[in-house]
């Protein structure tokens, strides 16, 4: 019985150490309104078991976007926010959106979305589309996700808002943990 029990924690602490990655980033913001585009890089860190993915840019230098459980941190600029996503429902959406997708579990987004999805394969890659059954005042109007084949780890996300704001972020240097 010991043994089995010792079998089952080392079977689950690989699954859990294996869902944890460190890569760098690059994020491309289109906003339609001005016809801008924001490029942005830094590191990515997501820690699965603990509920928690850190975005720290490098450019511009300073600013983070972290999950930590059921709290967002962010400094945009200085300006630094702590939001419980218990309380505010959009930033929830987004969080869980992030989580859901980075850490490959894409049919809870979906499902949680209320989108269609179809998954295509190219070379060594899965690419999943998720796309909105009904437009919103807010959120996404389809989100792509591009992951690895062998380990489903994700190599680049885009986000597209129902107003036309698109951002894409492409992940390399990935090490997976």
């Amino acid at each position: 019985m010991k043994k089995i029990l010792t079998l089952l924690l080392l079977i689950c602490t690989i699954g859990v150490s294996a869902q944890n990655i460190e890569c760098d980033f690059t994020q491309s913001k289109f906003i339609k309104a001005s016809g801008k585009t924001i490029e942005s890089k830094g590191s990515l860190k997501l820690m699965t078991a603990a509920d928690k993915m850190e975005m720290n840019y490098t450019q511009p230098a300073g600013d983070y976007f972290i999950i930590d459980g059921k709290t967002v941190k962010i400094n945009l600029k200085g300006k630094k926010s702590v939001i419980d996503t218990e309380k505010n429902i959009p930033m929830r959406t987004q969080r869980n959106i992030l989580m859901n997708c980075i850490t490959g579990k894409w049919q809870k987004a979906a499902t949680d979305n209320n989108a269609e999805t179809a998954v295509t394969e190219k070379g060594n890659s899965k690419i999943v589309t998720l796309s909105a059954k009904q437009t919103a005042p807010r959120g996404y109007s389809k989100i792509t996700v591009t992951y690895r084949k062998s380990d489903n780890v994700p190599t680049e996300l885009v986000l597209e808002e129902f107003n036309g704001t698109k951002t894409t972020y492409k992940m390399s240097n990935i090490i997976k943990k």
